[in-house]
Formats: structure tokens, sequence, C-alpha cells
């Protein structure tokens, strides 16, 4: 009879042993795209009595990915991520994979049987948060000093703000004529321009050029964002700094002859100095052509070159001279 009772005994703190097997389970939430402000999120479910508070995770790394780890008996329960003390709480869908319903109330569903660390979860949702891209600030500037159409004020349009027409307004806070504007961009790439006063003026950029994209038949700026970054100070509908044509000086010869004129292919410059620089310049006071003076005729080829007005400077040690001259194509 002893034996019999001290197998029972045996037997019963057997059943007691195994009743009382925990797991450790993992829970992990992603608040990365939780927009409202919160301080601390929490667990809350049937296992706790939906305590509130009582189950407070951490983020020990800054990633904003809050976990918790509670030890739970072999079983099913229901849960949902909270935070504050049930200020905020999840909205989940009914129907969702690891959601169950219960009267009105949909919660996550967990079924316990071993340790488990389980999937890391975006709030509110069953999967995973969509990568998020890291954000720099991208400063735009633009040149206005050789605008000679009256405007109020530049502004920066593109893919990143839906050509919105003076939604991103620049300013010229020391009046230089260099327009300004810091933009927050997620990293990627993008096409903008500079327009003026909502789009009653916009550049005119050249396809092909250095700095652009020729999208249909739309050509715009290109930029990519990978850091935080000043962008040069462009002249407006260039690629370029604007250059200033100096004034002419005194010139040093009074028997300069610039032909053909028009010209299409060839320029033919006569009554140089025997040293110096020809430069031409275009509409914008931009450099587009250089030549060393090494006699007192040369010429400059235009091939290339749009049609339009252009400068051609001619400078020495003792002064320079200017001439204008016309391209046709």
């Amino acid at each position: 009879m002893r034996k019999l009772k001290t197998l029972f005994l045996a037997g019963l703190c057997s059943v007691g042993i195994l009743s009382a097997q925990t797991y450790d389970v993992l829970f992990i939430v992603d608040m990365n795209e939780v927009a409202d402000p919160f301080t601390t999120p929490e667990v809350n479910g049937t296992f706790n009595v939906w305590c509130g508070g009582c189950a407070p995770m951490s983020d020990d790394n800054g990633d904003n990915i809050w976990e918790l780890t509670i030890p739970l008996d072999a079983g099913t329960y229901e849960y949902k991520f909270a935070y504050d003390t049930w200020t905020g709480q999840e909205s989940l869908t009914p129907g969702d994979e690891c959601t169950l319903t219960t009267d009105i109330f949909t919660n996550r569903l967990l079924v316990v049987s071993e340790d488990m660390e389980l999937d890391t979860v975006c709030w509110g949702s069953c999967d995973a948060c969509e990568d998020v891209l890291p954000s720099y600030t991208v400063t735009f500037r633009v040149d206005m000093s050789q605008v000679t159409d009256t405007y109020t004020t530049p502004e920066v349009n593109g893919t990143f703000n839906d050509w919105c027409g003076g939604c991103a307004p620049m300013a010229d806070d020391d009046a230089d004529d260099i327009w300004v504007l810091d933009i927050v961009l997620e990293q990627g790439s993008y096409e903008y321009k500079f327009a003026y006063d909502a789009w009653t003026g916009q550049e005119e950029l050249t396809e092909g050029d250095a700095c652009t994209i020729t999208t249909d038949a739309f050509t715009n700026r290109a930029l990519d964002v990978s850091s935080d970054t000043v962008l040069t100070a462009v002249c407006w509908g260039s690629c370029d700094e604007c250059v200033t044509i100096p004034e002419a000086i005194e010139n040093v010869t009074s028997n300069l002859s610039v032909f053909p004129n028009p010209a299409s292919e060839q320029i033919f410059i006569s009554g140089l100095p025997a040293s110096g620089i020809v430069q031409l310049f275009n509409s914008l006071g931009q450099p587009v052509r250089s030549e060393q003076i090494t006699s007192v005729s040369g010429s400059i080829s235009v091939v290339g070159l749009s049609a339009g007005v252009y400068t051609i400077q001619v400078q020495d040690q003792d002064g320079q001279i200017q001439s204008s001259i016309i391209l046709i194509r």
C-alpha cells in the first residue's frame, strides 16, 4: 500500500512538473512607421489580462524596433501591441493571417509549444515594415543674376513634389541674386527644374547637357541623393555657374575685324594683338570657346554651338575689347 501511495505521489509530481512547463516567447514590433508620438510600446494579451503597461518593451540599440521576452505556458493566446498604457493601440484587420477576431475584437493569435522568437512585424500589420530609406537635406541654389524677365520668387519643382508649382519657394536672404532652398529627400533619383511664380516662367534646358535627363519630350535636371548635399549655384537654364563678362576696357587695337557676321561654322578675326586670349561668350555670359592668340589674325570654330547672339572678347596685358556676333543654323 505504501508503495502504491509513493507511486501515486510521484505521478502527481510528474504531472505538476509538466503542467508548469513554460517557454520564452520573444515579441518584436517595428515602430518606424508610427507617426503619432509615443514613449514605450507594450504587449497586452490574454496571458496578462490585457493589463496595459505591465509588459513594457525596450529598444536597446535605438533602431525603433522594440522587444520583450515573456515566459508563457504552452497554449493558445490573443495579444496586441499598444503603447503608454493603452494611450495608443494597433488597429488590426479582421481576416489577416496573423489575427483572430473574437466578438468585435481583432487581436494577434499566438500558439505556444516551444521557445519562440516571433517575426518582426510592423505596427498594425502581419508583415515586416517596408525598408525605410534614409533621408538627406539637399540645398538647391540657382543664380538669377542674368535673368532679364520680371519675376518675384523662384521655386523648385520636381518629381519629389509632383511638379507642384509654387509649393517650394526659394529665398535670397543676402540679396546676392542666388536663391536657396533646403528640401529633405529620401535616398534616390529625382528630376527637377527651376521656375518662378508658380510656373509663370521656367528654365529651358538643353537635351544632352551634363546635368540633365530627358524623359519623353521633357528635359529636366537630374539629381541622385545619397547624402546631405549643397548643390552648386547654377545659372538659370544652365548646368554651370554664371560668368559675368567684364566691362570692356580701352581696347588694345582699333583695327579689330570679325567676319563673317552672321557666322555658321568659323569666325575669322584680324587686327589682333601679338599675344593674348580670344574668348567667345553665350547670352548667359558663359565662356563657350577660348583660343590663345599667337598672331595678329586667327579663327574660332563655332560648330556645335546653338544659334544666337554671342560676345567675342579679346584680351591682352594692356586691356580688352568686345564685339558681338550672330550664329545661325
